[in-house]
């Protein structure tokens, strides 16, 4: 049986996606550190049936939904800074 991803890593995430949105969500800034250990948990607990691991939807904006139940997000920004382009990421989760 195929079970869902738990995480899907992304770079779509527009705010116009809560407008519709009937349930709360948390928003926690993360580290790439943060980011690889989420991914290799997920392998983990993929392996031993807990669900579907974690799934890449980078410029698959149909694939990145906020509704109850589905994989939380793990989404990449690019932010210029003084040092140049940096990636920043924030996880996103739908909660009740």
């Amino acid at each position: 049986m195929n079970k869902p991803p738990r995480y899907l890593v992304s770079d779509q995430f527009d705010l116009g996606m809560l407008a519709s949105l009937a349930a709360d969500i948390t928003l926690t800034e993360l580290s790439l550190d943060d980011v690889c250990q989420r991914i290799e948990d997920a392998e983990r607990e993929h392996e031993l049936g807990l669900h579907g691991g974690w799934a890449a939807a980078v410029t698959n904006k149909a694939a990145v939904t906020l509704v109850l139940n589905a994989p939380i997000l793990l989404v990449a920004r690019r932010v210029k800074t003084d040092y140049g382009v940096i990636f920043k990421w924030v996880q996103v989760e739908v909660i009740n």
